[in-house]
């Protein structure tokens, strides 16, 4: 069976709307900016409910049924950022480089051979260039990921997927542990760490088509703090959102009670982070904070 006439039959539309919507899909995204920590704007494309349900079938029915490397910890069921940075907390010396424009510089050429040489993975589809090419139109704008789609992520992972075993390959023999989240790659042991390990990364990133990002590279030990994925490790390698944010959150929650300054919903955003990854200064700050009000405390900072 064609994807589309499959797509169509399984979502109750007729295979011409289907066609239609695929054929003009680069139509179908709404494009707006946020702001990046170093001061640069981060373009989302966030697709219409149309697209984004074509999508969703591609990722349940297609892209699934692809293997994704234990070390990749981000975009999966059970991952979190307390859970990776947990992977490294016990090693002394940490490296980190990210892949500079991750999602743009993925293209359909990533992923077409992917799909073409497992068509055993799909029983009852016409695997062949065509509907590939329809996987490219649904998933892929001017050729390139887009940040804000259902399908951007697992497609990331799935053709990361290779690189993850090469460098789990290079540091299970150099004594090294590594993961990657997304687009941060991160090397760990309790010695130092090689440069020639990072020309290993960088060297391997460039036969996929990428390059590391020399401004977000850096080397840290117990002597330097350690962070991972946003979060500090300790000297007793504890994982911990770091002093900075812990007084940030408790301001917040002071001048919204106190003063009525602030986004409610944004800092019960707040609080629900700091309470998945220190649970015990969440419940002191709910206890210290309450005297200034004389309700729920939860309650009164949605208000």
């Amino acid at each position: 069976m064609k994807m589309v006439d499959k797509i169509a039959a399984d979502l109750c539309l007729d295979p011409d709307y289907i066609a239609s919507v695929i054929k003009r899909s680069r139509f179908y995204y709404r494009d707006y900016y946020i702001d990046k920590r170093d001061g640069g704007r981060r373009k989302i494309s966030q697709p219409s409910p149309e697209l984004k349900t074509l999508q969703y079938w591609v990722v349940n029915n297609i892209l699934n049924k692809f293997p994704i490397s234990n070390s990749a910890h981000a975009y999966q069921k059970g991952s979190s950022i307390k859970r990776h940075a947990q992977f490294h907390q016990n090693s002394k010396h940490i490296f980190h480089t990210d892949i500079c424009k991750f999602f743009p510089s993925i293209t359909y050429e990533h992923l077409q051979p992917i799909l073409l040489s497992n068509p055993k993975l799909f029983e009852d589809l016409e695997i062949d260039l065509d509907s590939v090419e329809t996987i490219r139109d649904i998933c892929f704008r001017e050729n390139s990921l887009c940040i804000g789609t259902v399908s951007s992520p697992i497609i990331s992972n799935i053709i990361m997927y290779q690189f993850d075993v090469i460098m789990l390959g290079y540091c299970k023999k150099n004594h090294l542990k590594y993961s990657r989240y997304a687009d941060d790659i991160y090397l760990s042991s309790n010695s130092y760490i090689d440069l020639a390990h990072v020309s290993f990364v960088s060297d391997t990133l460039r036969k996929f088509g990428f390059s590391i990002n020399e401004s977000k590279t850096y080397f840290s030990s117990p002597k330097y703090r350690r962070k991972v994925t946003g979060l500090v490790i300790g000297t007793d390698s504890s994982v911990t959102i770091g002093s900075e944010k812990r007084a940030f959150i408790k301001k917040l929650v002071y001048d919204k009670l106190v003063h009525n300054k602030g986004d409610g919903n944004s800092i019960l955003g707040y609080l629900a982070f700091l309470k998945d990854i220190e649970p015990q200064t969440y419940n002191n700050i709910i206890a210290k904070y309450s005297q200034y009000c004389k309700e729920d405390i939860i309650e009164a900072l949605k208000k």
